[in-house]
């Protein structure tokens, strides 16, 4: 009597995948963040209460979110490609490069990985976080945990700064991802994209803090309206829609303007792909050999 075969393991689907996002968001979030921390929190640290050195500044920013995607990559791009962001998610579904049907699984999983890593930074940071708030968490040191702009930079400035930054981000990715396009081999695709991460933080950061991902400012900041009544929804005259409308039609817009000029220069050309490199998801992998 033959033996019918056991039904595939959950795992195996977009379930794993969607795992895969969940714990690679909530790497990049507990890194990210927790830079993020060391820049705010601790700025007092020096001699005789001097300012605290090399913490506080810029470069602790964008190396430290450069890291922290790097790191996320690492941890979910063989399985789910690692978007870690809904703004990669819906420009790679809305260019045919995935399908629908896993967008909303992707970017429930990224939201929560981002939620968790806010509570698991939120009690590790409690005492310097207490210590920084002077009664009034939002205000203070909500910017530990999602992104604000600068008081001189109005609505239209920091919407342009996350719609660039967005569509510079999913672009490039397109690009550095592109298996015709001399793609990044023997596993430093992650590093790469890392230091893009650098380079729009160098560039567009300052402005609005460059959240250039819907979860991880959305994610953080639902943590904070738990813990404060909702306060961080309505900072900075309820500033959270930008954070993510705008990365969100960034994103759509630079995956198409790459698909437009670069990829339709490649297919002009005739070019096939470069070594032994294949694009899956949004990584490239190299086949094992044997």
């Amino acid at each position: 009597m033959a033996q019918s075969a056991g039904a595939p393991s959950a795992m195996a689907g977009t379930f794993g995948e969607a795992l895969a996002e969940f714990f690679g968001t909530m790497v990049l979030i507990l890194f990210g963040d927790g830079c993020v921390a060391t820049f705010a929190l601790f700025t007092k640290l020096g001699a005789n209460g001097a300012a605290t050195p090399f913490a506080n500044t810029w470069p602790v920013i964008i190396f430290g979110w450069g890291f922290a995607v790097m790191l996320g990559i690492y941890v979910s791009g063989a399985i789910s490609g690692a978007h870690l962001n809904p703004a990669v998610t819906v420009s790679l579904a809305a260019t045919k490069r995935f399908p629908w049907s896993k967008v909303a699984p992707y970017v429930l999983a990224q939201v929560l990985g981002a939620f968790v890593a806010a509570g698991i930074l939120y009690f590790v940071y409690q005492g310097a976080l207490n210590a920084n708030a002077a009664g009034n968490f939002a205000a203070n040191v909500g910017g530990v945990f999602y992104t604000s702009p600068k008081a001189f930079v109005g609505t239209f400035g920091a919407f342009g700064d996350e719609f660039i930054g967005t569509a510079l981000l999913v672009g490039l990715i397109l690009a550095i991802t592109d298996a015709r396009n001399q793609p990044v081999q023997a596993n430093l695709n992650p590093l790469i994209i890392g230091l893009l991460i650098v380079a729009i933080g160098a560039s567009f950061g300052l402005n609005t803090g460059y959240a250039i991902n819907p979860a991880r400012d959305f994610g953080p900041r639902l943590w904070v309206a738990l813990v404060t009544g909702g306060a961080s929804f309505s900072a900075n005259n309820y500033y959270f829609w930008i954070p993510i409308v705008a990365p969100l039609v960034g994103g759509v817009v630079g995956a198409f303007i790459y698909d437009f000029t670069i990829a339709k220069v490649l297919i002009a050309r005739g070019l096939m792909k470069s070594g032994t490199a294949e694009t899956k998801g949004e990584s490239v992998r190299e086949p094992s050999v044997g």
